[in-house]
């Protein structure tokens, strides 16, 4: 099923543009709602690292979970109107914890609808599939496109800070801001040119309900 591999973020806001770095603070709102948990992003600066949590712009997108769903599932969504753009799903039945990433277009050639996913009564088209390792901290995420994401701690795993690969090269670097109790978790991620930051906020939120069964 391997193709040109689409950018989730490729229907969004204009603004997120495909060969620019990304700096930006991802963070969960505990308290938001009562249906699941709810992180906003956005736009970071280091002065915002002095000031304290969320103080940029909004980013183009939010993550929004669906617990009272027949399955726990995710929404990507677009941050000004709401809209979806992919939609996260956890497998059940599986050995090893499982989500999948999906779309609402095709992200192969010929590739065929999902036959057990849809979405208020959209088609949804598998875009990745991300597992957690056993008896390891490794996350992996690998895309019908076949490009491999993995996750690795850098220094002192109490310090909360990790790398991603893609295919070997490192391509995200995420750092936990955890400022206390009830507060939420929140991540600092730091994305180069030519890496999809929608992609990444899908696998960090994913991280996060990975480390919520540990």
């Amino acid at each position: 099923m391997n193709g040109p591999q689409k950018r989730l973020s490729a229907s969004l806001h204009p603004g997120v543009l495909p060969d620019m770095p990304y700096h930006l603070l991802m963070k969960e709102k505990y308290w938001a709602s009562s249906s699941g948990d709810t992180y906003g992003i956005k736009y970071l600066s280091s002065d915002d690292i002095l000031q304290g949590p969320f103080h940029g712009t909004p980013f183009e997108v939010d993550v929004k979970e669906e617990v009272y769903t027949l399955s726990d599932r995710m929404v990507v969504r677009d941050s000004k109107n709401g809209m979806p753009v992919a939609v996260i799903v956890r497998m059940i039945l599986r050995l090893q914890t499982t989500f999948k990433i999906y779309t609402f277009t095709p992200n192969a050639d010929s590739q065929v609808p999902s036959r057990n996913q849809k979405y208020q009564g959209r088609d949804l088209y598998e875009f990745a599939i991300c597992q957690h390792g056993w008896h390891s901290l490794r996350r992996t995420m690998r895309t019908v496109a076949g490009d491999e994401y993995v996750t690795d701690a850098v220094g002192d795993a109490l310090d909360g800070e990790i790398e991603v690969t893609r295919n070997g090269e490192v391509c995200t670097h995420m750092r936990s801001h955890n400022l206390g109790l009830c507060t939420g978790n929140q991540w600092e991620i730091t994305i180069p040119p030519g890496v999809d930051p929608v992609l990444m906020i899908a696998f960090r939120a994913i991280m996060d309900e990975m480390n919520e069964d540990l």
